[in-house]
């Protein structure tokens, strides 16, 4: 069953937003290729306004398409509360309704995995952002520690007891880059910023049910509970110290096409 961002749209920068040095950098990135000047920003699955709503704090006009209302809801609701304004609305990221060369920059951030013809968004992006203008596609790939590999891994060979199966994601960043150079051949790769996450056992365990309960909603709930049951045991044993760190490291990086 696909991923609901609905049902977790008012969780989701709770659990996904980006930290202020993570912000911080972005935005020197962007700033970098502005020169200074206002953009004209296009971001497809805009969600809640992590990554737009900062560039529209610091003068650049953004338009942005969601299929979740819910996240679209949020955004607006978090551009209210800093007295911005954010164009969004329902869309379709592989068929944009803007006329041709109409933005200086198109943003992808953490979507093309939910994409399934995805080389359609990077056609559509070629399409509505000028010549000279740029498309970014950011990327978080994660380093895991071993007690969080552990954990991981074990909580997904659980569920697919079930007969879940988590979706493959896709495109790989290979597939990307290929894809970015037979479009735009001047391109640049950049590590923007890291930083630490993670909590302990005991606070992962607290609420685990709850919390994960939007994303397998294929799921039924007789079953949900047995699973959630068998894992929290299973973690009793294999994590005794409810101290123990469930961590990691995150890198922000930025691909950049110069159309």
């Amino acid at each position: 069953m696909p991923l609901s961002f609905d049902a977790i749209a008012s969780q989701f920068d709770d659990q996904r937003g980006l930290p202020p040095e993570a912000i911080a950098a972005w935005l020197r990135c962007v700033d970098e290729l502005s020169g200074g000047r206002a953009l004209n920003v296009i971001e497809p699955g805009i969600g809640t306004g992590r990554v737009a709503l900062p560039l529209v704090a610091m003068g650049h006009r953004v338009s942005g398409i969601d299929t979740s209302p819910q996240m679209l809801d949020v955004c607006r609701q978090r551009a209210s509360a800093l007295g911005l304004t954010v164009d969004v609305a329902p869309g379709d990221a592989s068929e944009l309704t803007y006329d041709d060369h109409t933005f200086d920059l198109g943003i992808i951030a953490q979507l093309l995995y939910l994409v399934p013809d995805w080389p359609l968004v990077l056609d559509e992006l070629a399409r509505v952002v000028r010549h000279g203008g740029y498309v970014i596609h950011l990327t978080e790939p994660t380093i895991e520690s071993d007690a969080l590999q552990r954990w991981s891994s074990t909580w997904r060979s659980m569920v697919e007891v079930t007969g879940y199966r988590h979706t493959q994601l896709l495109p790989s960043e290979e597939g990307v880059a290929i894809e970015f150079l037979r479009r735009w051949p001047d391109i640049e790769v950049h590590e923007l910023a890291r930083w630490r996450f993670g909590q302990s056992v005991g606070d992962a365990r607290d609420g685990y049910s709850q919390r994960l309960r939007p994303l397998y909603l294929g799921i039924d709930d007789d079953t949900w509970e047995k699973t959630v049951s068998a894992f929290l045991d299973w973690s009793e044993a294999a994590f005794p110290n409810p101290e123990t760190m469930l961590d990691g490291e995150v890198v922000l990086t930025a691909r950049i096409a110069h159309l």
